[in-house]
């Protein structure tokens, strides 16, 4: 599927979520913490937990 937004690469899909202001600070933190985007920090805690529940 191609993209019209440049900023996209074809293997990536944009997604908006609502997610709790205090939940995003928290995230936000660790994110800087861990030097990666809120976004890259999402992801990784979404990739964390599947990869748990595959474990389990």
């Amino acid at each position: 599927m191609k993209n019209s937004d440049p900023y996209t690469r074809d293997d990536q899909t944009r997604f908006t979520m609502r997610i709790d202001s205090e939940l995003l600070d928290k995230i936000k933190v660790e994110a800087e913490r861990n030097k990666r985007s809120t976004a890259k920090q999402i992801e990784f805690i979404l990739e964390r937990y599947i990869d748990g529940l595959s474990e389990g």
